[in-house]
Protein backbone atom coordinates (compact mmCIF):
# COMPACT_ATOMS: atom_id res chain seq x y z
CA UNK A 1 0.00 0.00 0.00
CA UNK A 2 1.53 3.45 -0.87
CA UNK A 3 1.63 6.35 1.05
CA UNK A 4 -1.04 8.35 -0.46
CA UNK A 5 -3.46 4.88 -0.12
CA UNK A 6 -2.81 5.40 3.43
CA UNK A 7 -3.68 9.40 3.87
CA UNK A 8 -6.91 8.71 1.29
CA UNK A 9 -7.93 5.56 3.71
CA UNK A 10 -7.55 7.56 6.92
CA UNK A 11 -9.13 10.51 5.63
CA UNK A 12 -12.08 8.43 4.57
CA UNK A 13 -12.43 6.90 8.58
CA UNK A 14 -12.16 10.54 9.80
CA UNK A 15 -15.23 11.29 7.42
CA UNK A 16 -17.45 8.48 9.14
CA UNK A 17 -16.32 9.11 12.48
CA UNK A 18 -14.05 5.86 12.55
CA UNK A 19 -10.58 6.13 13.71
CA UNK A 20 -7.89 4.30 11.75
CA UNK A 21 -4.69 2.57 13.05
CA UNK A 22 -1.92 0.20 11.14
CA UNK A 23 -1.40 -2.97 11.88
CA UNK A 24 1.94 -4.86 10.34
CA UNK A 25 1.23 -8.48 8.83
CA UNK A 26 4.80 -9.31 9.04
CA UNK A 27 5.18 -8.54 12.91
CA UNK A 28 2.45 -7.77 14.72
CA UNK A 29 3.82 -4.27 15.64
CA UNK A 30 0.46 -2.10 16.02
CA UNK A 31 0.78 2.40 15.02
CA UNK A 32 -1.13 4.95 14.22
CA UNK A 33 0.68 7.54 12.38
CA UNK A 34 0.67 6.75 8.33
CA UNK A 35 3.38 5.33 7.03
CA UNK A 36 4.02 2.79 4.49
CA UNK A 37 6.41 0.39 6.23
CA UNK A 38 6.40 -0.64 9.56
CA UNK A 39 8.40 1.03 11.64
CA UNK A 40 9.87 -1.28 13.89
CA UNK A 41 10.24 -4.26 11.28
CA UNK A 42 10.55 -2.53 7.97
CA UNK A 43 7.64 -4.67 6.86
CA UNK A 44 5.59 -3.32 3.83
CA UNK A 45 2.43 -5.68 4.66
CA UNK A 46 0.53 -3.36 6.31
CA UNK A 47 -3.05 -3.32 7.21
CA UNK A 48 -5.42 -0.58 8.33
CA UNK A 49 -8.12 -1.01 11.25
CA UNK A 50 -10.48 0.40 12.81
CA UNK A 51 -10.05 1.13 16.52
CA UNK A 52 -12.35 1.18 19.32
CA UNK A 53 -11.94 4.78 20.06
CA UNK A 54 -11.50 4.42 23.64
CA UNK A 55 -8.37 4.97 25.74
CA UNK A 56 -7.15 7.03 28.26
CA UNK A 57 -4.98 10.43 29.27
CA UNK A 58 -1.25 9.31 29.05
CA UNK A 59 0.11 13.26 29.41
CA UNK A 60 -1.12 16.43 28.72
CA UNK A 61 -0.89 19.94 28.64
CA UNK A 62 -2.42 23.24 28.61
CA UNK A 63 -1.53 25.39 25.57
CA UNK A 64 -3.52 28.21 24.39
CA UNK A 65 -6.22 27.67 26.49
CA UNK A 66 -6.61 24.32 25.35
CA UNK A 67 -5.59 21.04 26.50
CA UNK A 68 -3.69 18.34 24.05
CA UNK A 69 -2.18 15.37 24.98
CA UNK A 70 -1.11 12.03 24.26
CA UNK A 71 -3.71 9.34 24.56
CA UNK A 72 -2.81 5.86 25.08
CA UNK A 73 -5.43 3.79 23.02
CA UNK A 74 -7.16 0.47 23.99
CA UNK A 75 -6.34 -1.30 20.31
CA UNK A 76 -2.36 -0.97 21.60
CA UNK A 77 -1.74 2.22 20.38
CA UNK A 78 -1.16 6.31 21.14
CA UNK A 79 -2.02 9.23 19.18
CA UNK A 80 -1.55 13.24 20.09
CA UNK A 81 -4.96 15.16 19.71
CA UNK A 82 -6.85 17.86 21.37
CA UNK A 83 -8.75 16.74 24.30
CA UNK A 84 -11.94 18.02 24.77
CA UNK A 85 -13.26 18.55 29.02
CA UNK A 86 -12.35 20.56 31.71
CA UNK A 87 -9.91 19.63 33.89
CA UNK A 88 -8.23 16.60 32.10
CA UNK A 89 -6.02 14.18 34.46
CA UNK A 90 -3.76 11.39 33.70
CA UNK A 91 -5.62 7.90 33.77
CA UNK A 92 -8.76 9.60 33.09
CA UNK A 93 -10.83 7.56 30.04
CA UNK A 94 -11.62 8.57 26.71
CA UNK A 95 -13.52 8.45 23.56
CA UNK A 96 -12.42 9.55 20.29
CA UNK A 97 -14.72 12.18 18.42
CA UNK A 98 -14.58 13.98 15.50
CA UNK A 99 -14.60 17.59 14.55
CA UNK A 100 -14.54 19.80 11.35
CA UNK A 101 -11.82 22.41 11.13
CA UNK A 102 -11.44 24.60 7.76
CA UNK A 103 -12.86 21.84 5.59
CA UNK A 104 -10.82 18.89 7.31
CA UNK A 105 -12.21 16.30 9.40
CA UNK A 106 -9.67 15.52 12.81
CA UNK A 107 -9.96 12.85 15.92
CA UNK A 108 -10.32 14.37 19.20
CA UNK A 109 -10.46 12.83 22.74
CA UNK A 110 -13.32 13.91 24.50
CA UNK A 111 -13.74 12.97 28.30
CA UNK A 112 -15.43 10.00 29.88
CA UNK A 113 -17.89 11.79 32.25
CA UNK A 114 -16.58 10.66 35.76
CA UNK A 115 -19.70 8.44 37.51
Amino acid sequence: MKLNEIYTAYNYSFSKDVLPYIKCQHCGNIYYYPRDNCPFCGGSAIEIMQSSGKGEIYSFTEFNKGYYGIISLNDGFRAYMDISGNNPEIGLEIHVKFKNINGNVLPYAEIENKS
